[in-house]
């Protein structure tokens, strides 16, 4: 029996995020300092406090990477896990039978545009937070306006947030890879992040389609506009209900199970290390009861 690699990805949830070293902040204290997360002297006091360690030593110590990144969107959480794997694996022609991919899904009305400006020379990725005005630049916060007033709709979200997941499973089955996924949490559209809540995907979807979600072809010969139905329903349901942790039931969250489950769940907005731990024993027991490492005996 080999060792089994751990590859996780996601946001802030699955980073770690706000478990911070007391010594660091009392060495702080009075000076207004933001940013834990990204301090690397928080690092090795961070890293064995969350849920991707806790479940590397259940799996018999295994080899964990932690590719999360805090605010992030899933685009992104798509894009650099399937980049990580191009890279280390597949273009290198190494067998992809050690890999546990692991993916904590954010809340999908999250987005994000590589944003230029040639005039401060700023070239940057932009995480768009619908609920959250963050800005390195006026444009953006323009930007924002106009997203939030025209563009963030149940339409165009859902919709996306259900190819992302689409895309990782069939990047998994074409390439051998044993995987399984969960929400890390659900935002309530149109909430801020202190009201963060569970949200029923079907619930959203069974709205999406009493809408008659519609595309309008403009091209058709001769010149016709017909309507097109989109279903998204059907395209859901091809997802794997297994290795999408408790998908379509109730309380399928991270934050839902640990808040239920441990006495003392959250650091402010984000899981304690007691809520990582317990996360990492109910995803063990998940993955076994699934049976879904193949390739792991």
């Amino acid at each position: 029996m080999y060792k089994k690699t751990i590859i996780c990805d996601g946001d802030s949830w699955i980073f770690g995020s706000e478990i911070v070293d007391p010594h660091l902040v009392e060495k702080n204290l009075g000076k207004h300092v933001t940013g834990y997360d990204f301090m690397p002297h928080n690092d090795s006091y961070r890293h064995n406090k969350i849920f991707p360690y806790y479940l590397g030593e259940l799996m018999d110590n295994a080899n964990v990477i932690n590719l999360a990144y805090p605010a992030d969107d899933n685009g992104n959480i798509l894009r650099r896990t399937i980049d990580y794997i191009t890279q280390n694996y597949l273009s290198q022609n190494k067998s992809t039978d050690d890999i546990l991919l692991i993916v904590g899904w954010s809340s999908p009305e999250r987005n994000n545009f590589w944003f230029r400006d040639s005039e401060s020379n700023l070239s940057m990725n932009w995480r768009l937070w619908p609920q959250v005005q963050h800005f390195d630049h006026p444009a953006q916060e323009e930007m924002w306006g106009l997203y939030v007033s025209y563009l963030w709709n149940i339409e165009e979200y859902l919709p996306r947030y259900i190819h992302n997941v689409m895309m990782l499973q069939n990047f998994c089955t074409v390439h051998n890879i044993d995987w399984l996924c969960f929400n890390s949490f659900y935002q309530t559209p149109g909430k801020n992040i202190t009201d963060w809540n569970d949200l029923n995907i079907i619930t959203e979807l069974d709205k999406l389609d009493s809408m008659g979600y519609q595309c309008q072809e403009l091209f058709r010969i001769p010149f016709e506009r017909d309507n097109m139905i989109y279903n998204y329903k059907a395209q859901w349901d091809l997802i794997d209900s297994e290795r999408f942790y408790k998908k379509d039931q109730p309380d399928n969250t991270f934050r839902s199970f640990i808040e239920k489950n441990v006495e003392e769940p959250l650091n402010n907005w984000h899981p304690s290390p007691q809520g990582h731990n317990a996360w990492a024993k109910e995803i063990y027991d998940y993955i076994c009861s699934k049976n879904l490492m193949r390739h792991y005996r």
